[in-house]
């Protein structure tokens, strides 16, 4: 998750299946060679011993469904074999990253199965751990691993003392973002815990952040600021209370790290369906065949998912094109005619507005001098747009039904046949 006691030293316990921390499930560390004895000077291990704490925190255990289920099993002892595993113990300790293989086909890295860590990593782990935890502290360590005191008890009470804050740039994330935006609300009230709100899929920083404070009052006095600028960017902040009922009121779905305690909320699929939106069980399996529902199904327009752009030039095709603006959101397809230097590109959320305000200077596309301006679809431009979509969409459905194989891939409407807007 993320502060350490107010100081954000990053985010999250790994992808690791929770069965690991469960005493008959001791995850495997081999006794692979190091070429140095692994230490720590005395500034990381107190980061070390702090961020432990904080994983076992209230603060924490709140939104970390990974460790809530980990103080739950095992008599509440985590294993120091499962933590060293989590993204920002391994960072501190120097753990080396896991090797990376490519894709065959599409070129892009992914993960294996994650290789053993060395027991030394684990005992340096430990080691720190023991020395640094004293007695006054909540959480009690042993030669394997580290537990909570007293039982965790969720409470809903962060709910009120978090604000929302939007206004920063979609897709761009320093570094040192937590320790900055950590730093500069820490100067309105006592910083528990921040937290960066993601896209979903592509897991871009959405340019919003949830901050909760130590105490209501700290959080409805930053609630109330209209003149924060950070990094030259105006900042929006609401109490995420007021935040939640205007998203809920306007009939938006409710995300998960947005939801009330205590309260009930239709899942993605469901708020989908009942909204006429295309849910994610209707999109087909993966060898691309599609229910016959899902392709009859009417194109309907959507508020706040269509952005303009113009300023195209050289060979710059759809890939390129959505890789761009993969950095902004979800993209869903891109629509444009071979040799145009304008088109539109559909997101599959409604987040043009801001889009187009966090890249008001323009959106560069990689490996090349372009950069696409941005600008709001208008009305006109709009109706054409799902015009083409179900004239698109009617014409493959036909193919299909004919059984001959249409001309290109059918992305679902909205992209006209051409060599520029094949996937």
């Amino acid at each position: 998750m993320s502060p350490v006691e107010g100081i954000p030293e990053v985010v999250a316990a790994a992808d690791i299946k929770m069965d690991v921390v469960a005493e008959d499930a001791v995850v495997e560390v081999a006794a692979v060679e190091v070429t140095e004895e692994p230490s720590l000077d005395s500034q990381v291990a107190e980061k070390v011993v702090s961020q432990v704490k904080h994983y076992f925190s209230d603060v924490n255990l709140n939104h970390d469904s990974f460790m809530r289920k980990g103080v739950s099993m095992n008599d509440g002892w985590v294993l120091f074999s499962t933590l060293i595993r989590f993204n920002k113990l391994r960072q501190l300790i120097g753990v080396p990253e896991d090797p990376k293989v490519d894709d065959n086909k599409r070129g892009k890295k992914r993960a294996p199965r994650p290789p053993p860590i060395a027991k030394k990593f684990v005992d340096l782990l430990a080691a720190t751990v023991k020395s640094g935890v004293s007695d006054e502290d909540k959480v009690e360590v042993n030669d394997t691993g580290v537990r909570r005191k007293e039982p965790y008890v969720e409470s809903g009470e962060w709910f009120s003392r978090t604000v929302h804050v939007k206004g920063m740039p979609y897709g761009k994330e320093p570094a040192d973002i937590f320790e900055e935006l950590t730093a500069f609300f820490s100067q309105h009230g006592e910083v528990t815990l921040l937290r960066l709100r993601r896209n979903p899929k592509t897991k871009a920083f959405k340019g919003n952040v949830l901050v909760e404070f130590a105490t209501v009052e700290q959080a409805e006095a930053v609630a109330q600021m209209t003149d924060l600028v950070y990094n030259n960017h105006k900042l929006a902040i609401t109490s995420l209370s007021a935040y939640h009922d205007e998203k809920r009121n306007g009939g938006e779905y409710m995300h998960p790290e947005l939801q009330k305690p205590g309260e009930t909320y239709p899942t993605h699929e469901e708020w989908c369906l009942a909204n006429g939106r295309e849910s994610p069980s209707s999109q087909g399996d993966k060898k691309g065949k599609k229910p016959a529902a899902a392709e009859a199904k009417e194109i309907t327009a959507v508020p706040g998912v269509l952005v303009k752009f113009t300023g195209l030039e050289g060979e710059i095709g759809i890939a390129e094109l959505k890789k761009a603006f993969a950095v902004a959101g979800d993209v869903k397809y891109v629509d444009i005619q071979t040799g145009a230097t304008e088109g539109i590109v559909r997101f599959k959320n409604p987040v043009a507005d801001q889009v187009i305000e966090s890249h008001a200077d323009g959106l560069p596309v990689e490996d090349s001098s372009v950069v696409l301006k941005l600008e709001v679809v208008g009305e006109e431009e709009e109706k054409a747009f799902y015009e083409r979509a179900r004239a698109s969409s009617a014409n493959a459905n036909a193919r299909n039904n004919n059984g001959k194989r249409s001309g290109g891939r059918d992305n679902g409407g909205g992209q006209r046949r051409s060599k520029r807007t094949r996937n």
